[in-house]
């Protein structure tokens, strides 16, 4: 990836401008677009600080813009990753995060960048390297265990995965995300009754979310109790949602697949 700065990007404009009689339509396109870059003046440290309380698609244009005008910009490529991740744009999120790493290989917010976006994107096999090498940097974050545990799950490496969830839950006893993702291993196992009850013990812990709600749902389903299931589901999607997704489960439960067929529809993250 090449990098090119903004004194770099200004003497080009100079040369640029110093042959002008005989550019092409080309060149004259490539001067104007380098003046114009090297006029810009990068955020303030106050400014960037600032951005970080505002609505998702207005960090996410202000990061692409800082990005943009320095390829370089370390902090601009772990922001812009961050925020496209959690706007569900994760191909482009890992792709960033991978290009900024060509520049910073030994970067440990860059590799979390990645292997969260390729977790996001289902790709865990892949990103279980870098996600691997963030751990054993920080291994008192659970929340880098967590999804490393997820990463372990979709590359079916089921026992790695628990391993790494009990890790996390040292760290953070009754985590509700990563109790949820642990009962999501067991339903994968086709024990229910245990993902269950991890996912009423996560239920009740105050940060649970309508991830562990909508888990829940699901595993009560995967047990024939349509009804209950249904009535918990509706709390966080409509009536004529909570219906179409019983009716899944309901097909999907007459298939040889059906603990297989939890992987694709689970919350795990």
């Amino acid at each position: 990836m090449r990098v090119v700065s903004k004194l770099t990007l200004m003497a080009a404009a100079f040369a640029l401008t110093a042959c002008a009689t005989s550019r092409t339509p080309q060149e004259q396109a490539l001067a104007e677009d380098l003046t114009q870059r090297a006029s810009i003046v990068p955020a303030s440290q106050a400014e960037r600080q600032a951005i970080r309380s505002q609505d998702l698609l207005t960090q996410a244009a202000f990061w692409a813009e800082a990005h943009e005008l320095n390829p370089a910009d370390r902090e601009a490529a772990v922001e812009l990753s961050r925020v496209l991740r959690r706007i569900g744009q994760t191909q482009r999120a890992a792709t960033v995060a991978r290009q900024a790493m060509a520049l910073y290989p030994e970067d440990i917010d860059l590799q979390l960048a990645y292997g969260a976006a390729l977790t996001e994107a289902g790709r865990g096999a892949v990103a279980i390297e870098p996600l691997a090498r963030v751990a054993a940097a920080r291994p008192t974050d659970w929340q880098v265990l967590n999804i490393l545990g997820v990463a372990y799950e979709q590359a079916g490496l089921r026992e790695q995965s628990r391993e790494k969830y009990r890790e996390a839950l040292a760290l953070s006893p009754g985590e509700a995300s990563i109790l949820s993702n642990l009962a999501l291993s067991y339903a994968f196992d086709g024990d229910a009754p245990q993902a269950e009850r991890l996912l009423r013990e996560a239920m009740a812990r105050p940060n649970a979310d309508a991830t562990v709600r909508q888990n829940l749902a699901l595993v009560i389903a995967l047990q024939g109790r349509f009804d209950e299931a249904e009535a918990m589901a509706r709390v966080d999607v409509s009536p004529q949602t909570a219906e179409a997704n019983m009716a899944y489960i309901r097909a999907m439960l007459t298939t040889g697949r059906r603990w297989d067929a939890i992987r694709d529809d689970s919350g795990a993250r």
